[in-house]
């Protein structure tokens, strides 16, 4: 089967198929000290989900954090 063909195949996917495949292809490139921090970090923002769900974590707005931010920049 040609590049093409799979490619058009993968394209005429649903987004939900597509993403796990990227996801599986992207790990397939993947070295094992990068799975370690993907599946480290992909914990940490569960946690931080979870927290934020249960009240135990304030959100910022995004606009504010990036003021902030250039505020410290040097000019």
């Amino acid at each position: 089967m040609s590049v093409t063909a799979i490619q058009d195949e993968i394209l005429g996917l649903p987004a939900p198929e597509r993403a796990r495949l990227l996801d599986l292809l992207w790990g397939s490139f993947a070295k094992p000290e990068q799975q370690a921090r993907e599946t480290a970090w992909a914990a940490e923002s569960e946690r931080r989900v979870d927290a934020f769900d249960a009240g135990k974590l304030t959100a910022r707005d995004a606009n504010q954090v990036f003021a902030d931010l250039k505020k410290d920049l040097p000019k």
